[in-house]
């Protein structure tokens, strides 16, 4: 499949903390207000959306539709968190490319129980009942409630025990990677923890609370809306605005190694067996755009917790299995580094918008709009999870 589809437009709201004050669909009509006006374009040339959480944490498709007084031709709406931020992108591009709409809305809004969703009696559970932890085998957070091993945490701190037990990464490993993000987020005027950085002495002095997970390894969540708008590519050269390519994807990969949230394929957690991983040579992702590892100028992933970082850098082989934690202490993932990572602060520092907010800072990095963390000249960019979900964000530098 030739794709043809740009990002020309990106919008955010507030990033806020603990403040109860402003509704998902207040967030979401400021994100959308934000794109539009980034884009140049009106509401009434969006006939096209994708969202993923709806009511009560976050904004239905039909509800948004009737309350911003939209027409559009095609619609889609996903399940929940940050496992489908890619894939949301993906239907975009894929319905741009074979004309099922013209101009799109990838839009995602979330209020949480510390904020605004305290008011909303469904959030007793801070997932509003959407907890993964609460299927009846655990599903692939690999924790049971069953158990008394409830929420995301627990299978984020048991994968990161078992990389460290089996490959000897040390706490001082795992560190390096929210200092690192921390200073990403003192560069980020939007960053929620801009103005908090983070020594490894101060990391190390910090209680264990999960397993190995200190609280910095802990995302931050937030109350958000993030907006991004797909369009073709003679559309977004009309509009005049730089051309951010979706030049190549990947979709979410499914199998008894590729279960376990928190997990790259081949460590043995969760059902699987095997304990041997080495990265293909080549990716789909890759081959549908043209372009190969040794082409990207930086990393994304969805970063709930440190260890994910270790995790997809492995998965995609810019590292081999066990060396992730080595290449973080030494060739960190900064400014500096051969391979920057999660420049705007990530889910750990700018706040933990479910992986939508990388793939903002990755337009703002192709446009060179990042200010003081900009990587010097990129061309490539590319997100990659864990579990196998992979984009390809190209400018126009690239031939």
């Amino acid at each position: 499949m030739t794709l043809d589809a740009c990002v020309v437009g990106i919008g955010t709201s507030d990033i806020i903390g603990k403040d109860p004050g402003r509704s998902a669909l207040r967030l979401q009509f400021e994100s959308f207000r934000d794109a539009l006006q980034d884009a140049g374009l009106q509401k009434s040339d969006i006939n096209g959306m994708v969202t993923a959480w709806g009511a009560p944490r976050g904004v239905d498709y039909d509800e948004f539709v009737v309350a911003a007084g939209l027409e559009l031709t095609w619609v889609s709406q996903l399940w929940t968190h940050g496992r489908w931020a890619a894939s949301a992108l993906q239907q975009a591009a894929m319905a741009i490319s074979v004309g099922l709409a013209d101009v799109i809305v990838v839009i995602n809004s979330q209020v949480g129980g510390q904020g605004y969703a305290r008011h909303l009696p469904p959030m007793a559970n801070p997932l509003g009942g959407v907890d993964e932890a609460l299927r009846d085998g655990g599903g692939p957070y690999a924790n049971w409630t069953l158990h008394g091993s409830p929420g995301a945490g627990v299978g984020a701190a048991l994968a990161a025990q078992q990389y460290m037990n089996r490959y000897g990464a040390t706490a001082a490993d795992l560190g390096a990677i929210p200092v690192a993000l921390r200073e990403h987020a003192s560069r980020n005027p939007r960053a929620l923890l801009r103005d908090a950085p983070l020594t490894l002495e101060q990391y190390l002095a910090g209680p264990e609370l999960m397993g190995p997970l200190r609280q910095p390894d802990i995302c931050e969540m937030v109350d958000a809306s993030t907006c991004l708008i797909v369009t073709t590519e003679d559309r977004a050269r009309d509009l005049g605005r730089p051309m951010v390519h979706i030049a190549g994807m990947q979709g979410i990969q499914s199998s008894r190694d590729n279960y376990v949230f928190f997990s790259r394929p081949g460590l043995g957690a969760g059902i699987s067996d095997s304990y041997d991983y080495v990265a293909p040579r080549g990716f789909p992702v890759f081959e549908m755009a043209g372009l190969g590892r040794d082409d990207v100028d930086g990393f994304y992933t969805y970063d709930p917790f440190s260890s994910q970082i270790w995790m997809a850098l492995e998965r995609w082989g810019y590292c081999r299995a066990g060396e992730a934690a080595d290449y973080c202490r030494e060739q960190g993932i900064g400014l500096n580094s051969p391979l920057p990572m999660n420049t705007s602060g990530g889910s750990l520092a700018e706040g933990h918008l479910y992986g939508y907010g990388h793939m903002l800072e990755m337009v703002r990095q192709l446009r060179g709009e990042a200010g003081p963390r900009q990587i010097a000249d990129p061309r490539v960019l590319h997100w990659g999870t864990p579990w196998g979900d992979s984009l390809l964000l190209t400018n126009e530098k690239v031939a």
